[in-house]
C-alpha cells in the first residue's frame, strides 16, 4: 500500500488539502479543514492505482474531486510511477466521464470487477 510519505503528504491546493489517512487511504479536506472525501490508493510498482476517489455527499458540486485528482497526480508525476491508473466501477458513466475530464484513458479489456480501466501516463 502506498503511505502519505511515498505521496508527499500533505498536499495543499487552493481549496483542498490532501492528508494522510489510514493505511492505503488518504483524506481529503476543503479548505476549512472539514473531511471532504477520501481517496483509496494502491502502489503497483510502476502504476499508482487510485481504487476509488469519493467525495461525501454534501460536499459534491464544488470541484473538490477534481482538485484532489490533480493534486494526487501531480504527486504521482514527481514519484516513481510512469502512470496513474483509475478504476470506475460497472454502471457508473459519471465515473468514466470523471477520469476522461482528468486526461485518463481506457485501457483495454475489462478492469477489476468488471469495471473500467482508465490510465494516465506520468512522464516519469
Amino acid at each position: 500500500m502506498t503511505t502519505g510519505v511515498d505521496l508527499g503528504l500533505p498536499l495543499i491546493g487552493p481549496r483542498v488539502r490532501l492528508e494522510p489517512g489510514e493505511a492505503g487511504s488518504v483524506t481529503i479536506l476543503d479548505g476549512g479543514g472539514a473531511r471532504a472525501g477520501t481517496i483509496e490508493i494502491e502502489d503497483e510498482g510502476s502504476s499508482l492505482f487510485v481504487r476509488s476517489l469519493c467525495i461525501d455527499v454534501a460536499m459534491r458540486g464544488f470541484g473538490l474531486g477534481s482538485e484532489a485528482a490533480r493534486l494526487l497526480r501531480g504527486a504521482a508525476e514527481d514519484g516513481p510511477w510512469t502512470s496513474v491508473r483509475a478504476w470506475a466501477p460497472p454502471g457508473e458513466g459519471l465515473a468514466v466521464y470523471f477520469w476522461f475530464r482528468m486526461g485518463f484513458r481506457p485501457l483495454h479489456g475489462e478492469g477489476p470487477g468488471g469495471g473500467l480501466l482508465l490510465e494516465r501516463r506520468t512522464g516519469a
